[in-house]
């Protein structure tokens, strides 16, 4: 029984909701898309099957920090033959992991990293029994827009034609169903978990002001428990820290201009506790085992639902009560309207290309990607179709912040989910209030004699 080898390898008596289901898929020799809510243990889906059949595993990841975190992870479960290889490693560190590469039963990469000919030489002369989609939405999300390895995720597929394909994450559109299945030529049997997190409350606040809402958060955070705060850019990132730290709360800062060693350091202050508080741009977050984020605020709301739900899902992963907080102002919607309209790719983009104009070299080297997957004039129909997709999710988020209805109902809604919760729910439901759990001041700020004289009188 499944129970049986799950309490072998990992100790636990009961599988959490999906799990089971997804693995038996697996086991049956099934290429498998699994949509499990955030938090929900997708990485045993692929480790446990690993484990019973012996077999190799390639997790195709979108992100440094994920990759370091689920290998860390492992690691401390006592798993040796597990690896990340990345841009971030010396050159030294990589080829030492190159020489060694078939000890390994768990190697992690991103996909612009695989796609490297002078890298996917060592991955060929290796045999995969399973190759695993981590984040899986990122195919659809980004594979059309600026990330098209994600797009040609198919030279992996095939040439690993005998290795299983598991598809997992924590959100599926149909379109996005759709994308997977063209990018990767498999056939998936589907597991899908429902994607409400009942113990995650939904809080908008609308200010009048940007000064107003940073009044408003700068006195909110005093009892919000641990918290990652997202907001739309690396400066407001900085300005933002700036002022948490100011009030006398260690804070730490994330964003993909960082080097590895700061956002690792960041990670781990996190997750031990040692900081609280977390602002950050979107990146920060996807995989990150912290079981215990009381509070995610949306300083700048994002510009679709997929990536609203995957963000609050980083919050109450332990089960505990929890909450998803949105702010705005009028002004936000120029710095929304700005984030939904920079498309890595546009239409305009691929006319100027047929025609020969000059091109930035990254651009033009992302539309001859994806020339090797579409015919150009598929290609227009293809981007076209994804900027109005793109244009459709964020009119669903802008009607979110005016919204008068239950504000769960309406973002599951969108994903084909119709959910009702009369409790812990949302502010339009009237049934929630804001956690008072508190965070205490540990910046110890030098008083002058000045200060010391206003106090006084």
């Amino acid at each position: 029984m499944l129970q049986d080898e799950l309490k072998k390898y990992f100790g636990y008596d009961t599988f959490r909701s999906g799990q089971e289901e997804t693995i038996q898929f697996i086991l049956d020799g099934h290429d498998v898309l699994s949509i499990l809510s955030t938090g929900a243990g997708k990485s045993l889906c692929y480790q446990l099957p690993a484990y019973i059949t012996g077999g190799r595993v390639l997790v195709i990841s979108p992100l440094i920090s994920l990759m370091d975190d689920q290998v860390a992870q492992m690691k401390l479960n006592g798993e040796k033959n597990v690896v990340a290889i990345h841009s971030a490693l010396s050159r030294e560190e990589k080829t030492d992991i190159f020489n060694h590469l078939s000890d390994f039963q768990f190697i992690f990469c991103s996909p612009e990293f695989i796609y490297e000919e002078h890298n996917f030489k060592y991955f060929r002369q290796l045999s995969f029994h399973y190759i695993v989609l981590d984040e899986a939405h990122c195919l659809s999300e980004w594979g059309f827009d600026f990330r098209p390895h994600y797009a040609l995720i198919s030279r992996v597929t095939d040439y690993f034609n005998n290795a299983q394909v598991i598809a997992l994450t924590a959100t599926l559109t149909n379109k996005m169903l759709g994308d997977i299945v063209q990018i990767t030529k498999r056939t998936f049997k589907i597991h899908k978990e429902d994607l409400n997190r009942k113990n995650i409350a939904y809080h908008h606040f609308d200010f009048e002001n940007e000064e107003e809402k940073d009044d408003w958060l700068l006195s909110e955070i005093k009892s919000s428990g641990p918290t990652i705060i997202y907001v739309s850019s690396k400066k407001k990132c900085h300005e933002l820290a700036n002022k948490i730290y100011k009030e006398g709360y260690l804070t730490g800062i994330y964003h993909g201009e960082l080097d590895y060693q700061e956002r690792t350091t960041v990670q781990l202050q996190f997750i031990k506790n040692e900081i609280k508080i977390i602002v950050a741009t979107s990146a920060f977050g996807m995989g990150i085992n912290k079981q215990d984020v009381r509070t995610v605020i949306h300083y700048h709301i994002p510009t679709s639902p997929s990536k609203y739900v995957q963000e609050i899902g980083r919050a109450g992963r332990d089960g505990l009560r929890s909450q998803a907080i949105s702010l705005f102002t009028p002004r936000d919607l120029l710095i929304l309207n700005h984030l939904a309209n920079d498309h890595g790719i546009d239409i305009d983009m691929l006319n100027m290309y047929e025609q020969g104009y000059q091109l930035n070299e990254e651009l033009k080297t992302n539309i001859q990607f994806l020339l090797e997957l579409y015919p150009l004039t598929s290609l227009k129909d293809k981007i076209i179709a994804e900027q109005q997709q793109k244009e459709k999710a964020f009119q669903y988020m802008k009607y979110y912040i005016h919204l008068n209805s239950c504000r769960r109902k309406y973002l599951l809604n969108y994903f084909g989910e119709n959910i009702e919760q009369l409790e812990n729910c949302c502010d339009n439901c009237k049934n929630v209030e804001l956690l008072k759990i508190l965070n205490k001041k540990e910046v110890k700020h030098k008083t002058t004699y000045q200060n010391r004289l206003k106090v006084i009188f």
